[in-house]
């Protein structure tokens, strides 16, 4: 049985989203299986979204299709994509970002432009038909009738004469055929259905070569080697502030400092002891975690972080690694 993940940003009162959505794989595959791995992504947070599926992806069977609906471009010219990563998994979703991580660790085998219209909802693949139906009518029309050549008003307006070419409107046009508010239930998850159904993944667009990235998705090293620069890409429900620093590589800049580490935020410097677990240190504690999912998280000892520093998701930060002046420090709660 072929399992589809599914991550959205549609909160609890976008549930009948998730369910129409869920309906429409239903009946073009009623075997699969759907799981339901998030819908409180933060709203149009593409870092956040990236961070999830790179997070839980690999846990589960291999051959899962993991449809991404955190899509703040929805019915703009960005290309919906199908991936082929190299450990057998497929992901499905907009080319804004949140496929990131596979690139810039090389795991994608293949990234295909889903094109073809049969595998989208019927109804849905009916209305693009209508669309370009009406717009082949009107290009008929236009062969047809002499149209005068545009002319430019301003130069008219400032006694010249100036006669500009007519302007082609033809690939405008095309992506309009395609426009709609809701290409999760339109296109990613009947696609994603039919794929699960046993379709190839060849059959539904031809092959992209590159995708786009997100923005400061690596930490920075400062030169000097005292300074690491990194953006907050997730917060958990116990406020811990997950980093884009991976545990390993911060771990080898580590080896030549003290077991702390000095937090620079907005003007604030903050000693933060450096720890694989909370267990051993007092309440209040302000620690920087080697996280479960492979990322170091800025965490306080039964307490919300967020809350106490007023960090939150996207915002930088610096981990000073050999200490500081003191202009503000402020060692624990």
């Amino acid at each position: 049985m072929k399992r589809i993940g599914l991550i959205t940003d549609f909160g609890t009162r976008g549930s009948h989203y998730v369910a129409e959505m869920k309906g429409i794989a239903l009946q073009i595959n009623p075997d699969v299986k759907i799981i339901d791995i998030t819908h409180a992504i933060t709203p149009f947070s593409i870092r956040e979204a990236a961070y999830v599926l790179r997070t839980v992806y690999d846990t589960f069977p291999k051959g899962t299709i993991f449809v991404n609906v955190v899509d703040p471009g929805v019915g703009s010219s960005r290309n919906l994509l199908a991936i082929q990563t190299i450990d057998d998994y497929i992901l499905i979703g907009p080319d804004n970002g949140i496929f990131s991580y596979f690139q810039s660790h090389n795991l994608i085998a293949v990234i295909l432009k889903i094109e073809e219209e049969e595998f989208f909802y019927p109804p849905f693949a009916e209305m693009i038909k209508e669309r370009r139906n009406h717009l082949e009518s009107v290009k008929d029309i236009e062969n047809e009738v002499q149209v005068p050549e545009a002319v430019n008003i301003e130069c008219i307006q400032m006694g010249e004469s100036t006669v500009v070419p007519n302007v082609d409107l033809s690939k405008k046009q095309e992506r309009e055929l395609w426009a709609g508010t809701f290409h999760g239930r339109d296109i990613m998850m009947p696609v994603a259905a039919h794929l699960a159904g046993g379709l190839e993944l060849f059959s539904v667009g031809s092959i992209q070569e590159e995708i786009i990235l997100i923005e400061d998705l690596e930490p920075k090293l400062s030169k000097d080697g005292r300074f690491i620069t990194g953006k907050v890409q997730y917060c958990d429900g116990f406020g811990n502030l997950i980093t884009n620093i991976p545990s390993a590589w911060f771990f080898t800049q580590l080896k030549r400092t003290a077991p702390f580490v000095h937090l620079h935020f907005k003007n604030k410097e903050y000693q933060m002891e450096v720890s694989q677990i909370f267990a051993d240190h007092s309440p209040d504690q302000l620690l920087l975690v080697e996280g479960s999912s492979g990322f170091m998280e800025i965490a306080i000892n039964q307490a919300s972080a967020q809350a106490k520093l007023g960090i939150k998701l996207d915002d930088e930060i610096k981990i000073e690694l050999l200490g500081g002046l003191f202009n503000e420090f402020i060692p624990q709660f």
